[in-house]
């Protein structure tokens, strides 16, 4: 373990080359704007093909993009026992960079400053890739045999659904079994502490209201649409955070949430009172309530609204994911990370649930036990998104602990 570790802490200048292979390549989902993860795919295929004993590229059709696929990657190390795994499982495809302005930097170059890396995908979700593909390297270096088969699975499709992603992967193919030790670094917190084992539904809404346009000047002529846009989020928002009140102390943070989000572009005048105003809500809903009852309540509130308002509002669902069972904490995978964590940066790490959506979810309505950790600063989403070299070395640590 010396000697892999010692091999780990000479890794810097890897994970930064490899970072300026991958990250310039956009992998955005159609639905993004973007031509979907091929490119970049393939990018990574190639650097795998050199660290793993064998590299599957398992292609699902969307006709959507240009390379009409949306490819996923599993690179594999056999180990002495081979009838068990351990799995990395990092998604290839990014969200966009936002307003350009906040960025110190651009998003889709790597910058480096000292411990830094910049860009957007570094964290979310580079470094599980950067995880993978530097522990095969160290592991192929060293001529070193795991206890048990590595893997790693670069996947598609994660921040729009999974729909040609590990979702995708899971109903049809069976490549995982009861008995592996499941890894999916996409969450995480600066101490490494916190190791996700449930998490909360997700429920995207789209809201349409729909009045009447009109000159600005006079507005009794029209039923302004996005004034009442404005008004009909403030009631949910409060609505629903008093009717789904309650608190559950393993989730950060602890209540349902229900933000308003996205708007569409309305009129193209300022002196134009619009007659059609679009917005959308992203739920985050605690296990403890059913989905279908949240929306009956949405629905309720729009129904009294339209008739108070003089206006239609068309609702429309735009993703759900209804929680699954959470990983037993008393798993193998959870207890086996918990040592690791212990073994390498001397802290006890407990088990928590989160309101972000991960790959997770879908391998737990399998009855398997996946666990989601990293040592991150939480800069998902976020302009001028990073992670740092240290954690990355760190998390390496950790994870060849569990391995070997």
């Amino acid at each position: 373990m010396e000697s892999l570790y010692k091999e780990i802490d000479n890794q810097r200048d890897f994970i930064i080359s490899l970072y300026k292979e991958f990250i310039p390549i956009k992998a955005l989902g159609p639905e993004n704007g973007g031509e979907g993860e091929y490119s970049r795919a393939m990018k990574l295929k190639e650097i795998m093909e050199k660290y793993f004993d064998e590299v599957k590229e398992i292609d699902v059709k969307d006709e959507r993009v240009p390379s009409k696929v949306r490819p996923n990657l599993i690179g594999t190390i056999k180990g002495r026992n081979q009838s068990k795994t351990l799995w990395i499982i990092a998604h290839m495809d990014t969200v966009p960079e936002g307003d350009r302005s906040l960025w110190k930097f651009d998003p889709f170059s790597v910058t480096v400053d000292g411990d830094y890396i910049y860009g957007r995908g570094v964290e979310d979700d580079g470094q599980a890739i950067v995880l993978g593909i530097t522990l095969a390297k160290v592991l192929k270096e060293l001529n070193l045999t795991p206890n048990i088969n590595f893997s790693l699975l670069v996947s598609a499709d994660e921040e729009t659904g999974s729909k040609y992603g590990v979702s995708y992967l899971a109903k049809n193919y069976s490549l995982f079994n009861k008995d592996d030790i499941i890894l999916i670094p996409d969450a995480g917190n600066p101490e490494g502490s916190m190791i996700e084992v449930a998490e909360k539904s997700i429920l995207w809404l789209k809201f349409t209201v729909i009045g009447k346009q009109a000159h600005a000047s006079t507005p009794e002529k029209g039923i302004n649409a996005h004034l009442l846009s404005m008004i009909l989020g403030i009631t949910l928002y409060e609505e629903l955070h008093e009717k789904y009140d309650a608190k559950n102390e393993l989730f950060e943070p602890p209540t349902s949430t229900f933000e308003i989000t996205k708007v569409e572009k309305n009129v193209e005048n300022v002196n134009t009172i619009p007659g059609k105003h679009t917005f959308y809500m992203d739920c985050r809903i605690l296990p403890q309530y059913d989905v279908d009852d949240v929306l009956n309540t949405i629905n309720e509130i729009v129904k009294r609204f339209e008739a108070e308002n003089n206006c239609k509002v068309e609702v429309e669902v735009v993703n759900r994911e209804d929680t699954t069972r959470p990983t037993d904490e008393n798993s193998e995978t959870v207890k086996l990370l918990k040592n690791a964590i212990k073994a390498v940066k001397g802290i006890d790490a407990k088990a928590i649930g989160i309101g972000g959506g991960t790959y997770a979810k879908y391998l737990r309505s399998l009855g398997l036990n996946p666990v989601v950790w990293m040592t991150c600063d939480e800069t998902a989403h976020e302009p001028n998104e990073y992670v740092r070299v240290s954690y990355i070395i760190s998390d390496l640590k950790v994870i060849s602990y569990m391995l070997m």
